[in-house]
This record gives structure tokens, C-alpha cells and sequence, in this order.
């Protein structure tokens, strides 16, 4: 074989591990990218208990540093966790998980989650302790035995929604997306915070009401509360562990905005009245059964 034979085997096999490493970076950053972006996907697929995507998580101890994670062998009520968007439902189910041990499932099938500490994504049965839906009205509620409300003001769950969509889980939208998104978001979404707390503060069935302010400010009483509500006694040991590990992984970092600038005195005022009937609802559920209540 002559040399210049040689250079020209050497230079085309360096040239196809060159363009083979390329395509794996471009299509991993792709794929990445995808899921770091990703949103609700609602997915119906089949479970099968044994390969309940442990593949992703392999018992992760940074992602689950109080209990091992596990479905639950006797079927539990079923149970919706009902939030508007941003008003930290996925809080409330790493809370849950951590106290527990029993995954959380989803009407969702959301991939960031899925991998991040919430295999249950998509489960919908009773081998889940709870099972997280933005959907209201009764073809949606009449599907549960029991029912959680997550409640937030609507100027903060706003707000949270809306950064992640325009930024994903723990981002922020960019000012572009506040200076020509915002009002119109605010104008459609205002009304949906409305009637889907209504509609899950008329359940029919057991319904506990938690607030997220509560939650943010007397975490021990409010998940004791919660947790008497679902019928599961932990031992002060376990609380601690899952006070030490409270916020999670998706736990958006504080940022100085003003609530004047977001919201005008027109947008204001209806948030105001719709959040004031929501509260004088929540009175009158509370008058009417005895409930928990945080």
C-alpha cells in the first residue's frame, strides 16, 4: 500500500468519527433541549408495574432522600390534586412523595418530570397516592373518590404559569414575552383560575383546601393536615426528614417584580373580584360539610 494510499484511509476514517461525534452532540443537545422545554403532554398509555420507568431514575437518593419510592400494594382512594397551573402542584407532590414514599401520578405526561423525581407521570389508578390535574368541570371530577385544592392567588399563580411557558420549569419569560404576551394571558387565564377553583370547590366527595401561602409559611401543620386528610401517620423523625427537604427540585428562585407593573388597575380589579368570590366560596364550603381545612 503506497503512502499516499495510507494518508487518504487515515484522513477519511478521521473524517467519519469527526461527523459521528458531531451528530451525537447535535442530536443529545436537541433532545436535551426538547426536554428542558418541554410542556404538558396528555399521553394514555398502558402501565406495566414492572417497568414503571425506574430505567430514568434507579432509585436516584438526590431525588428521594427520605423514603424509597414505590406503588402502593393495596389500592388507595382515588384521589385528584387539583391546582390551577403555578399554584405548586408539583411542590405539593414532591412533599408527598417524600413523606410517604408513594409516588404521585398525573393525568400528564410530562418527560422533565418523568425523569426528575416523579416516575408516576401518566399513572391515573390506585396504586398512586394522589393525581395531579389542571382539568376541572364534572366530567373531570366525578372521575375521583377524594380530592385535594391547591389554592394560590391568582396574581402569583398567574404569573408562575405564565414564566413557565415562556421559560419552562424553573425559568422566567423574557420581557419581549411580558410587553407583547402578558395582558392577553392575563385577560383568558383570569377567568380559568376562576372556574377551576369553583368547580373543585363544588366536589361532591372529601375535599381538602390547601392554601400554598399556608404551605409556604407553617409547612409542618399544613402537611400534618394534609396528611391526616390521605390517612397516613408519619413519625416525627419522617417529618423532619421531609422538612429538611422541602422545596425540591422545582422550586423557581425569587425575583423582584412588581405586581403595579403586571397588573394595571383594570386587570387588578378583576383579579381581585374573582379571587374574593373564590374565598367567600371556600367559607361556604366550610359552613356546609365538615372538611379539613388548612
Amino acid at each position: 500500500m503506497s503512502w499516499s494510499t495510507c494518508y487518504r484511509f487515515r484522513f477519511s476514517s478521521s473524517a467519519v468519527v469527526c461527523l459521528a461525534l458531531f451528530y451525537i452532540v447535535v442530536f443529545n443537545g436537541l433532545s436535551l433541549y426538547g426536554l428542558i422545554k418541554s410542556t404538558y403532554t396528555p399521553v394514555s398509555l398502558p402501565v406495566n408495574r414492572d417497568r414503571l420507568y425506574f430505567a430514568y431514575m434507579k432509585y436516584d437518593r438526590a431525588l428521594w432522600k427520605c423514603k424509597k419510592p414505590h406503588l402502593s400494594q393495596t389500592p388507595l382512594p382515588l384521589t385528584a390534586l387539583a391546582s390551577f397551573p403555578g399554584s405548586g402542584n408539583t411542590w405539593v407532590r414532591h412533599i408527598l412523595q417524600q413523606a410517604t414514599g408513594i409516588l404521585t401520578g398525573s393525568i400528564y405526561n410530562d418527560k422533565v418530570l418523568k425523569i426528575m423525581g416523579f416516575p408516576g407521570e401518566n399513572i391515573q389508578n390506585s396504586s398512586v397516592l394522589v393525581v395531579k390535574t389542571h382539568d376541572y368541570g364534572r366530567n373531570e371530577t366525578q372521575k375521583y373518590q377524594k380530592a385535594i385544592l391547591i389554592l394560590r392567588n391568582p396574581k402569583d399563580a398567574l404569573l408562575a404559569e405564565f414564566n413557565r411557558l415562556r421559560g419552562g420549569h424553573i425559568g422566567f419569560a423574557r420581557k419581549e414575552d411580558f410587553t407583547k404576551k402578558w395582558k392577553g394571558f392575563v385577560t383568558i387565564k383570569a377567568k380559568s383560575w376562576f372556574e377551576l377553583n369553583k368547580s373543585w370547590l363544588d366536589f361532591p366527595g372529601d375535599l381538602h383546601i390547601l392554601r400554598y401561602e399556608d404551605l409556604k409559611s407553617d409547612p409542618i401543620n399544613e402537611i400534618k393536615s394534609l396528611l391526616k386528610f390521605l390517612r397516613i401517620n408519619i413519625s416525627q423523625k419522617e417529618l423532619s426528614c421531609v422538612i429538611e427537604n422541602l422545596t425540591g427540585r422545582f422550586k423557581r428562585p425569587e425575583r423582584d417584580v412588581t405586581n403595579y407593573t403586571l397588573y394595571p388597575s383594570l386587570l387588578r380589579q378583576d383579579l381581585e373580584r374573582y379571587e374574593l368570590r373564590i374565598n367567600r366560596t371556600v367559607k361556604q364550603r366550610h359552613r356546609q360539610a365538615n372538611i379539613p381545612h388548612s
